[in-house]
């Protein structure tokens, strides 16, 4: 399964970057815009699979904007999630209420979106297994659809055969001065039994051809499901790997950005603490 798509959608640039940069740890592709005008037109043209939607941006607010996606039929199902400062009980049941799956409190945390991540990717392949149960449906039906059109359009073939063989026998019978060495009946019921047969058996060999085609369409269709499952489990995994990694951090790792970049100043000013240390103790 490949990997999530987002759209991140809010006026702070700050805020765009704080959340692009911790959905890229975790695998994620991000895409960004301004306000909620922005994101309806992004979306006439692209559809992520999920949206991180700001609550107060100029000219359309989140909520607003989420009503709007709502209402068209071909962005309605795309998970929203309210990245917001707000947070209180009275706004989360609002945005419930408006359409948002969740809320998100600036700043995001690992564990907040983490969550929120799962659950659209389970979501996801629960999608997934309701169109493969779809697809598995439609071909029985198609099977079976096929199968009793062949059927009838056989059976009228065997009959337009019969009323021809009948009337060919008996015009031939008619024009003829000397009696038929054959009775009438029993050439009759001969040429049905021929094309009974014949019939019979042309029936088998399509019904096999039908049989097997749909079997190997069955076929690719299940190897296509076990494809789609492992390469989720692939992409749980990796994510999984991805935040072991960032959690370990190295004692270096954890000072900060200021002193790592600048380490190589520290000896002179422990050599100025130490010689302030002797100054000090010999005026002592």
């Amino acid at each position: 399964m490949s990997a999530l798509q987002t759209l991140v959608v809010d006026d702070s640039a700050s805020a765009r970057t704080v959340l692009k940069r911790l959905l890229e740890r975790k695998g994620v592709q991000v895409d960004q815009t301004e306000s909620g005008l922005q994101a309806l037109d992004y979306l006439k043209t692209k559809k992520p699979d999920l949206i991180f939607m700001d609550h107060t941006m100029p000219g359309m607010s989140g909520l607003e904007a989420v009503r709007a996606i709502r209402k068209d039929p071909a962005t309605a199902s795309i998970p929203v999630v309210m990245y917001t400062s707000q947070s209180d009980e009275n706004y989360l049941q609002e945005a419930l209420a408006t359409g948002a799956l969740d809320i998100i409190p600036k700043p995001a945390t690992w564990n907040k979106l983490s969550q929120v991540l799962d659950a659209v990717s389970h979501q996801r392949q629960i999608m997934t297994d309701d169109i493969a149960a779809s697809i598995d449906q439609q071909l029985s039906s198609l099977r079976d659809h096929l199968s009793f059109a062949m059927e009838q359009q056989i059976q009228r073939v065997c009959d337009e055969l019969r009323v021809n063989f009948e009337q060919r026998v008996r015009a031939l019978e008619s024009r003829q001065n000397t009696p038929s060495p054959y009775p009438s009946q029993g050439l009759s019921t001969l040429i049905h039994s021929i094309t009974d047969s014949k019939l019979h058996q042309l029936n088998l060999e399509l019904r096999h051809h039908l049989s097997a085609k749909l079997d190997v369409l069955s076929q690719d269709l299940l190897q296509h499901q076990q494809e789609q499952r492992q390469e989720l489990l692939r992409e749980l995994e990796l994510r999984l790997r991805q935040e072991r990694q960032g959690a370990k951090k190295s004692w270096w790792q954890r000072f900060p950005g200021f002193i790592r970049s600048r380490w190589y100043v520290l000896p002179f000013w422990l050599a100025v603490a130490l010689m302030a240390a002797l100054w000090g103790y010999w005026n002592w």
